[in-house]
């Protein structure tokens, strides 16, 4: 059937300008950069006002509502809505009709059918799947218990997925507590028998000290890799905004720190493996535990030093004032935190598992290859 007869189909739009924020209220706005191909809901960083969210009430999708980007570069990712949201133009969506479809399903469908939708678009600059096109798309949908059956074995996957990546979310934010309470408020463990003394950072711990980044930090340029010649491998290839891809060859041992130059200036990522920095950023070298050097990096005002192309000057970056605490309060950070990354490292490890096995599966049951009419699956609505 055609996907505009599995429900109704709403395209996203844009916020009005006005006196009202427009991303400091409580309804979600989805965009195409909020849409991860390998997580089936979105990771919301905008929130539309009262103000803009009644300008758009009419294109609010209620939870469980199926997205897929319908333009440009970021055609073909797609999302399941687990509260009411709003989407942006980038975005049509498919309101189920849930007497007919099971909403998981439909995305299921529509991640395996990701291919052969997005050669629908048109437009020679820039393309683009309209939305009566988008509801033209033949998809092969099988009977609604089957669809069920088949959405609970996927679902299961995505559960865990979803779960390990908020354990993740948890273990940073306790290691940036940790960070924040020991080197920002400066409550580590023995500090009440320290006094404080003036630093040009203000007030600091008797015996710590304030250098200048270029000090103790080297940041080294990473080095170009189109993506056209990297060959597929274990090894993570980083840009500005984080991992970009895969390459069987690494550049610089793990545990590493990953530093914006271009484009995200001053972004910080971190690989526990050996990696490859790209052309885009610089890669840390340090005197000092890197898991500090992360955090201290994180917290820092970095310059944008072009006017055109962003860009982080080392030179401006190497004058910038760094504190370094007492070695004993660093040693032990480091080992508390080494333990938290090492820990998050298997999290994620179990992620890519599951993801992989998840993919393996996934067009096998969508097609009707692995037939799960005879299996006894508890699916949501016998389970209620």
């Amino acid at each position: 059937m055609r996907i505009g007869e599995l429900g109704a189909i709403v395209t996203g739009g844009t916020p009005p300008d006005g006196d009202s924020p427009r991303f400091v209220g409580n309804l979600p706005f989805i965009t195409p950069t909020d849409l991860n191909e390998g997580t089936r809901t979105p990771d919301v960083t905008r929130f539309l006002s009262d103000d803009a969210a009644l300008a758009l009430s009419r294109r609010t999708l209620p939870a469980h509502s199926v997205c897929f980007t319908c333009i440009g570069a970021t055609i073909g990712k797609a999302c399941l809505t687990r509260d009411p949201a709003i989407t942006n133009q980038q975005i049509n969506s498919i309101v189920v009709d849930q007497s007919q479809h099971d909403p998981a399903f439909v995305y299921y469908r529509l991640v395996a059918d990701r291919e052969r939708i997005k050669a629908q678009a048109g437009g020679a600059a820039t393309p683009i799947i309209s939305k009566g096109s988008f509801k033209q798309v033949i998809v092969a949908m099988p009977p609604l218990p089957t669809q069920r059956k088949v959405a609970a074995i996927l679902s299961a996957y995505d559960d865990l997925i979803e779960n390990n990546n908020r354990r993740i979310k948890l273990l940073e934010e306790m290691a940036q507590r940790i960070y924040r309470e020991w080197f920002v408020d400066f409550r580590y463990p023995g500090h009440e028998s320290v006094p404080l003394v003036d630093s040009e950072l203000g007030p600091i711990p008797e015996e710590w000290a304030v250098r200048r980044l270029g000090d103790v930090v080297e940041l080294i340029y990473g080095k170009a890799l189109k993506a056209g010649v990297r060959r597929n491998g274990p090894v993570n290839v980083f840009g500005s905004g984080g991992l970009i891809g895969h390459h069987d060859q690494s550049m610089v041992d793990g545990p590493g720190i990953i530093v914006g130059r271009k484009g995200n200036v001053g972004s910080i990522h971190w690989s526990n493996e050996a990696f490859f920095a790209i052309d885009t950023t610089y890669w840390v070298r340090s005197s000092i535990p890197l898991t500090y050097c992360y955090y201290a990096l994180d917290e820092m005002e970095f310059l944008d030093s072009h006017a055109a192309v962003p860009g982080l000057s080392r030179e401006q970056a190497y004058s910038l004032p760094l504190l370094i605490p007492a070695s004993d309060s660093v040693a032990r950070f480091d080992r508390i935190i080494s333990e938290v990354f090492a820990f998050r490292h298997g999290v994620e490890n179990a992620i890519a598992t599951l993801r992989s096995t998840r993919d393996l599966l996934l067009p096998r049951l969508i097609s009707g290859e692995v037939d799960v009419t005879d299996l006894n699956i508890a699916i949501p609505d016998e389970a209620a």
